[in-house]
C-alpha cells in the first residue's frame, strides 16, 4: 500500500508524490514518471520494490498528475532539478544512512541524468528507461523555428494535438507523448498537453545531457528499446557509449515499445532490475 503526501517547492507550487515503505529499508529508490503519465502508473513496481524491503519515493512532476503547476509547462527545466534534488534532501534527512538510487522513465530518465550532471549527489546508482535524449522524429526546421519563437514570446502557450490533429500528423510534434492505450486514454491524472516551451527546454536538456556524458560517473542500470517509436534509440547507445564509467548495465529489446515496465516483457525488465539493485546494497 501506498501513502500519498505533498511537499512545497522553492517557487512555491505543490508537488504530490508516493510513498512506498517497508518495515526495515535496505535502500530507497526515488523514480520519476514520464511525460504525460504520474506516480501511479509505477504501482505494481514500487510494491515490488517493497516486499524487497526498497523504500519507493515517487512524486508527480509538476504540470502532470495531482501535482500543481501549469499542464505541461515548465519555464526552465530546471525546475525539474530543483524539485528533485529539495525532495532528495527531505528523504535523506529522514534515513541518512539507507542506500539511495534513482530511477526515471523518458522524461523522468533525462531529468535523473541532468539532476546527477549538475548536482554533486553521491548516489549507490542510476536506473534510467528510455531517456529522452531526442524524439524519434527528427522536426523540420521551419518547425524548430516556429517551436522557438513561440516559447520566446508566448512560453505557456499550450498546445493540444488531439485539437489541432492535422498539424500534429503532418509534422507529428508531440504526437508520440499522446496517450494511445484505451486505459490510458480513461485516466483523468494523464496530460495530453504540452508548451512550446516545455518541448524546446525538453530538446535543449536533451543535447545538453548528451554533450556533458562526461560529468556522469554512477552506477547505471539503463533499458532501452532499439525500435522505440517515440525517443531516439541511437542517442541512448551514443550516451553509455561516452560515458566513462565501467559500472554500466544494459538491457535492450528490439520490440518497438517505448514503456519497458508496461510491455509484454516487463516481469523480464523487473527480473533484471531486481539483480542489480540486489548487488549494489
Amino acid at each position: 500500500m501506498d501513502t500519498t503526501n505533498y511537499y512545497i517547492a522553492i517557487d512555491k507550487v505543490k508537488l504530490f508524490y508516493r510513498s512506498w515503505i517497508p518495515e526495515r529499508p535496505k535502500a530507497i529508490i526515488i523514480l520519476i514518471h514520464g511525460a504525460g503519465e504520474h506516480s501511479g502508473r509505477y504501482t505494481h513496481i514500487s510494491n515490488y520494490c517493497m516486499s524487497q524491503q526498497m523504500i519507493v519515493i515517487s512524486p508527480d512532476l509538476r504540470g502532470f498528475g495531482n501535482s500543481g503547476g501549469s499542464r505541461g509547462h515548465v519555464h526552465t527545466f530546471n525546475e525539474y532539478l530543483d524539485d528533485l534534488h529539495l525532495l532528495i534532501q527531505q528523504v535523506c534527512s529522514i534515513y541518512p544512512d539507507v542506500p539511495i538510487f534513482l530511477f526515471g522513465h523518458s522524461l523522468g530518465g533525462l531529468i535523473v541524468i541532468r539532476y546527477v550532471q549538475e548536482y554533486a549527489l553521491q548516489t549507490n546508482g542510476i536506473i534510467v528507461s528510455s531517456p529522452a535524449f531526442k524524439l524519434r522524429v527528427q522536426l523540420p526546421f521551419m518547425v524548430k523555428q516556429i517551436l522557438s519563437a513561440v516559447s520566446r514570446f508566448s512560453p505557456g502557450l499550450s498546445v493540444q494535438p488531439t485539437k489541432w490533429k492535422r498539424l500534429a500528423d503532418k509534422f507529428q510534434i508531440l504526437e508520440p507523448y499522446l496517450p494511445k492505450e484505451r486505459a490510458l486514454q480513461k485516466d483523468p491524472l494523464i496530460t495530453a498537453q504540452y508548451t512550446a516551451r516545455w518541448l524546446t527546454e525538453l530538446m535543449r536538456n536533451g543535447i545538453q545531457a548528451l554533450s556533458e556524458a562526461y560529468r556522469f560517473s554512477f552506477p547505471l542500470f539503463c533499458v532501452y528499446d532499439h525500435k522505440d517509436p517515440i525517443v531516439h534509440p541511437p542517442s541512448i547507445q551514443l550516451f553509455l557509449d561516452s560515458i566513462a564509467i565501467d559500472d554500466k548495465n544494459l538491457l535492450s529489446f528490439n520490440d518497438g515499445f517505448h514503456h519497458p515496465w508496461h510491455a509484454h516483457y516487463r516481469d523480464k525488465a523487473i527480473d533484471h532490475l531486481m539483480v542489480w539493485l540486489h548487488q549494489r546494497i
